[in-house]
């Protein structure tokens, strides 16, 4: 092996062992509507949760990027649940699902879409405030268990292994705010833990 071809081969593999990735898709549904926003702007929204929308979006020279969802409760306070269920899915392969494991994701509560001005869509919006989410049952199975089939033909492969979540107690929440972070975390307030509930006391 001759000097230049030695040293293409180490470029090459330094490329590989440093590979930032350059596009994305984001799989999302929520309970019952909702709105997903990339770097601050809209890329999806839709109103069914049987229907989960599929899109993709590039990522940043420095493999980064702000995902933003909002999810509206049409049904108030303990009237029903809300969820949102989501993972985005990297063109290296890498899947990001809303689970326990996954700390990046945030939320907050506040007031419906229509009556926010503070750009909480966009990548300079200080989310450090915001709280790990609260999880419920992992796709497929529990309260929104009856929609799996149709839903796992819409969203393909790879299989969903997120969780249906919320930003406290979904029976007590109805307009609800995510943020995750593609290549670094949002600022984790010491203390806060996400929680995870094993089921629902509330069905349908």
């Amino acid at each position: 092996m001759n000097r230049l071809t030695k040293y293409a081969v180490c470029a090459l593999a330094g490329l590989a062992a440093t590979h930032v990735s350059l596009a994305a898709t984001v799989r999302v549904s929520g309970d019952n509507t909702w709105k997903v926003f990339h770097d601050g702007e809209l890329i999806a929204e839709a109103a069914d949760w049987q229907a989960p929308t599929v899109t993709e979006f590039d990522v940043d020279k420095n493999g980064r990027a702000l995902i933003a969802i909002y999810v509206h409760d049409a049904e108030p306070g303990g009237a029903g649940v809300g969820g949102m269920l989501a993972d985005i899915i990297l063109d290296d392969g890498t899947v990001i699902p809303t689970a326990e494991d996954e700390p990046g994701w945030v939320c907050d509560v506040g007031d419906p879409i229509a009556d926010r001005d503070d750009d909480w869509e966009t990548v300079a919006f200080d989310d450090s405030a915001w709280i790990p989410l609260t999880f419920y049952d992992q796709f497929g199975l529990g309260v929104w268990a009856g929609g799996t089939a149709v839903m796992t033909a819409r969203f393909g492969d790879p299989e969903v292994e997120a969780f249906w979540s919320w930003c406290m107690p979904n029976n007590e929440t109805d307009e609800v705010y995510f943020h995750y972070r593609i290549g670094s975390l949002a600022v984790e307030s010491e203390g806060k833990l996400a929680t995870a509930w094993g089921s629902l006391k509330d069905s349908r």
